[in-house]
C-alpha cells in the first residue's frame, strides 16, 4: 500500500503561491495551452470534422462568401446564424474550411473565454482564488469539452455566451454597477439567442428572475394576509424598467430570427416545422417508437441526467451534486437559488425538449439494445459542465484540508477512469461511431468520386450528405444544392442545364425528383451516363459533346 501525505504547512504554501499569482492570467495561459494542444492533436488525427453537423456548419459559413449564389441568405433558417458568422474571417481559406480549422478556431476562442469567466464567476461567488482556479480546471480539463472545442460544433460557442451572460447577471444581482452589468448580460444573452435555441430559454429565465429579484421576500408569509398592503411594497417601476432594459436587447435576437425566417423563407416559424427542423426529424423516431422521452417526464430527466453525468465524469458529477446541495443551504448568499437556476438552465431546457419531442438522445446506458442506434446527441450533456465546475469549486472552498485532498484525489481518479477506458469520452465516441458520425459512414462512392471528378457543376442534395464536400476536390462554387436559386429548381426539371455531375442517394430530393420521375429520368439518360452504382448511391456524368 502506498501512503501519500501532504502536511498542512505545504498546503498553506501552495495556497499562498496561488494567492500571489493572478488567477485570471493563470487560467488564460493554461486554457490557451490546452486549447492549442487539443486542436493540434485532433488535426493530426483528423478528428475535427468527424461529426456530420461539423461539416454542415463549415459549409454554411463557406456559402455566405464562396458559392454559386453567395450572400447572407445562405445562412438558411434552421441553425441559428452567429456561429457561422463568427467563422467567416477564417472560412476564406480553403485549407481552413476543408480541415475544419476555421470552426475549431472559433470554438477554441470560445473555450478560452469560457474558462476565464468560469474562474471569474466562481471567484465572484466565493471570493476564493484557489477554489476558483480548481473550478476552472474542472471545466478546462474535461475531455469532452476539450474535444468539442476542437471542432466546428456550436456547443462551446453557446457555453461562452451562456457563462458571460450569467456572470454579468450575477454582478447585477450583487449590486455591482447594476445597470451596466444588466445591459452587458443582455448583450451576451442576445448572442446566446443567435447561437442555439438553448439561449432562448436562458434569456426568458433571466427576465423572470429580474422580477423575482425585486420582490421583497422578507417576512412574505407574515404579510401575505394583507395582500393589498404587500403589493404596494413591490417596486413595480424598478421591475418594469429593468425588465425592459434587459428584454429589449436580449429578446431582440429572437425577433431578428423570426423576421429573418419571414423575409427569406416566407415563414417566421420555419425552424419549428419545416422538413429540416428538429421536430420534423423526430417524427421518424416517434413512428418507430424510439422517442423515449416523449411525454414521459421521468425518462426525459433520466436520459439527460445520464448524458450530463457521462459528459462531466461520474466522480465530478456526483461530487458537484453534493456541492449544489450544500450551496442551497448557504444562507449567507440570498441569491443562491437564482444562481443555481441560471447555471442549471441547460439541464432544465434539455429535459423539456426531450419531453416535448423536440429533441432525442440515445445513450448506451439506457437505450434498448434492439433499437436502431444507441449513441446520438450525447454532446448536449456538455452544457452542464460549467455548473459542475462551479459546484465542485464551491465544495472545494467549503472543505477543510483533508476534504480538499479528497476532492483533488477524486479529480485525479476521474482522469484515471478515462485513461483505463472505464469512462468513455462520450461526445468523442458519438462523433467516431454514433449516429451523428460522418467518419463511420463514408461510402465507397466518396472515394470513387474523388478519383474521377474532373470539372464542372455537381447537383446533389446536400441535406442527405450523400458524400462530403470538404473531403472532395469540388469547389464550393461548383455545387448546386437547395439554397442555389434558381439553379436548383431548374436542374430538377432539366438536369442537363447546368450540371456535369449528378449524385443522388435513395430517397433524397434528387432521387425523388429526377430518378423516380419517368420523364425527367428520360432526360437524364439522354444527356448523362451512369458511371457509379451501389445499393443506395448513383452517380451520373454528362456525356461529352
Amino acid at each position: 500500500m502506498i501512503n501519500i501525505s501532504i502536511s498542512k504547512s505545504k498546503i498553506d504554501r501552495i495556497k499562498a503561491s496561488f494567492d500571489r499569482m493572478s488567477g485570471i492570467r493563470f487560467v488564460l495561459f493554461a486554457s490557451i495551452v490546452c486549447s492549442v494542444i487539443a486542436i493540434v492533436y485532433c488535426y493530426m488525427h483528423r478528428y475535427i470534422v468527424i461529426y456530420g453537423d461539423a461539416e454542415s456548419h463549415l459549409n454554411i459559413a463557406k456559402r455566405v462568401i464562396d458559392n454559386l449564389t453567395p450572400g447572407f441568405a445562405q445562412l438558411g433558417g434552421i441553425w441559428l446564424p452567429l456561429p457561422h458568422l463568427l467563422m467567416i474571417p477564417f472560412i476564406w481559406s480553403n485549407f481552413l474550411w476543408r480541415t475544419g480549422l476555421a470552426g475549431a478556431f472559433v470554438s477554441g476562442i470560445a473555450y478560452v473565454i469560457s474558462s476565464v469567466y468560469i474562474y471569474k464567476t466562481a471567484h465572484l461567488l466565493f471570493k476564493d482564488k484557489l477554489a476558483a482556479i480548481v473550478g476552472a480546471l474542472v471545466f478546462m480539463l474535461n475531455p469532452n469539452v476539450l474535444y468539442l472545442q476542437s471542432t466546428p460544433m456550436t456547443e462551446l460557442v453557446l457555453i461562452c455566451f451562456f457563462v458571460l451572460s450569467i456572470y454579468y447577471f450575477i454582478r447585477f444581482m450583487f449590486g455591482e454597477k447594476q445597470m451596466l452589468s444588466l445591459i452587458i448580460s443582455a448583450f451576451f444573452g442576445f448572442c446566446a439567442v443567435l447561437t442555439r435555441y438553448d439561449g432562448w430559454f436562458l434569456v426568458v429565465l433571466e427576465a423572470g428572475i429580474i422580477i423575482l429579484y425585486y420582490i421583497p421576500w422578507a417576512h412574505f408569509w407574515q404579510k401575505i394576509r394583507s395582500m393589498k398592503t404587500y403589493i404596494k411594497t413591490v417596486p413595480w417601476q424598478s421591475i418594469q424598467g429593468s425588465v425592459i432594459v434587459f428584454a429589449t436587447l436580449a429578446f431582440f435576437g429572437i425577433f431578428l430570427w423570426l423576421g429573418w425566417g419571414w423575409l427569406i423563407l416566407g415563414d417566421p416559424l420555419y425552424f419549428t416545422h419545416s422538413e429540416f427542423s428538429a421536430a420534423s426529424q423526430q417524427q421518424a423516431w416517434m413512428a418507430r417508437g424510439q422517442l423515449p422521452g416523449y411525454h414521459n417526464l421521468w425518462m426525459s430527466f433520466l436520459y439527460y441526467f445520464v448524458t450530463a453525468m457521462s459528459n462531466a465524469g461520474v466522480f465530478m458529477f456526483f461530487t458537484a451534486i453534493v456541492g449544489v446541495v450544500i450551496y442551497m443551504g448557504a444562507k449567507e448568499n440570498k441569491y443562491r437559488l437564482y444562481v443555481l437556476l441560471l447555471l442549471a438552465s441547460p439541464f432544465i431546457f434539455n429535459v423539456i425538449t426531450l419531453f416535448l419531442g423536440q429533441s432525442v438522445i440515445f445513450i448506451p446506458h439506457l437505450t434498448p439494445l434492439n433499437w436502431d442506434h444507441s449513441l446520438f446527441n450525447v454532446r448536449y450533456g456538455v452544457m452542464t459542465v460549467p455548473l459542475v465546475a462551479i459546484a465542485f469549486a464551491y465544495l472545494f472552498y467549503k472543505s477543510k484540508y483533508g476534504g480538499k485532498l479528497v476532492l483533488l484525489g477524486l479529480f485525479v481518479m476521474q482522469f484515471a477512469l478515462y485513461g483505463v477506458g472505464y469512462s468513455q469520452v462520450i461526445s468523442f465516441e458519438d462523433g467516431i461511431k454514433g449516429l451523428s458520425s460522418q467518419e463511420a459512414t463514408i461510402p465507397d462512392a466518396q472515394y470513387w468520386f474523388n478519383d474521377h471528378y474532373d470539372y464542372g457543376y455537381v447537383l446533389m442534395d446536400d441535406f442527405a450528405r450523400t458524400i462530403s464536400i470538404t473531403r472532395s476536390p469540388v469547389k464550393m462554387q461548383n455545387m448546386i444544392y437547395i439554397g442555389n436559386k434558381p439553379y436548383w429548381e431548374e436542374s430538377l426539371k432539366e438536369p442537363e442545364k447546368y450540371a456535369r455531375w449528378i449524385i443522388m442517394q435513395r430517397d433524397d430530393t434528387v432521387w425523388k425528383r429526377v430518378w423516380e420521375d419517368p420523364e425527367i429520368q428520360g432526360r437524364l439518360y439522354k444527356y448523362f451516363n451512369k458511371v457509379y452504382t451501389s445499393d443506395k448511391i448513383l452517380i451520373f456524368r454528362r456525356i461529352d459533346q
